[in-house]
């Protein structure tokens, strides 16, 4: 008997058009904004975006997965940054941070997937914990090449770059944050952070009532 040749079975369908995706998610962030979570429907995000509730199942297996998706981004690019400057990197991750949570959609998704069943919270809190754990090992790197004292918690660093932003986003103060706020932010992460023999940054003077101009706020996308 001959040798019987085996090939891969072809895929069935179309490649899904990046641009369809895209405009899910952009009709997603516009109808939380307007609407706000519960009053928000997957059958109004297919007309919004121009496609079917069933494109949109094909791609997020329910609405709370979506809304996530569309705006935290757990499992984007826009996670860690990894470069050779935690310091850097750490002022970018915080930025991704406020340009996710620091806008209507998010405080919309957040107070809609609180009220969630049980299954879709337990999901959404397991996209986040991944986020942070990725967090956690970029931080953990940074520790291992001496950058950071070999005794800090880096779970605490992780929850330092977004916390503040959160609680900012929470409080209705998200409109001061500004790339000195950003820098102050990540000084207070690095203060206790670094080995002995490395020279702090010098830090400015706090101000309460400094002064803020459109040039210098971040970008709320």
């Amino acid at each position: 008997m001959g040798e019987t040749c085996l090939s891969e079975p072809a895929r069935v369908g179309r490649p899904r058009d990046p641009r369809l995706e895209a405009a899910i998610v952009a009709a997603t962030v516009a109808l939380l904004e307007e609407r706000g979570y519960h009053a928000m429907s997957l059958a109004a995000v297919a007309e919004r975006s121009g496609t079917t509730t069933a494109a949109i199942y094909r791609r997020w297996a329910s609405k709370s997965e979506l809304v996530a998706h569309a705006v935290f981004r757990t499992g984007g690019d826009d996670v860690v940054a990894d470069t050779d400057d935690v310091e850097a990197d750490i002022a970018t991750m915080i930025r991704w941070s406020v340009e996710k949570l620091a806008r209507p959609a998010a405080l919309a998704a957040i107070a809609g997937l609180l009220g969630e069943g049980r299954s879709d919270r337990r999901d959404r809190t397991d996209d986040a914990a991944t986020a942070s754990r990725l967090t956690a090992e970029r931080l953990g790197r940074a520790q291992d090449a001496g950058q950071l004292r070999p005794d800090v918690d880096i779970t605490v660093l992780a929850a330092l770059i977004d916390g503040p932003v959160l609680h900012a986003a929470l409080s209705g103060t998200a409109h001061r944050i500004d790339d000195a706020w950003i820098a102050d932010l990540v000084t207070v992460v690095l203060q206790g952070a670094r080995p002995a023999e490395a020279a702090p940054r010098k830090r400015r003077p706090l101000s309460r009532n400094r002064p803020r101009t459109d040039s210098s706020e971040v970008s709320i996308r």
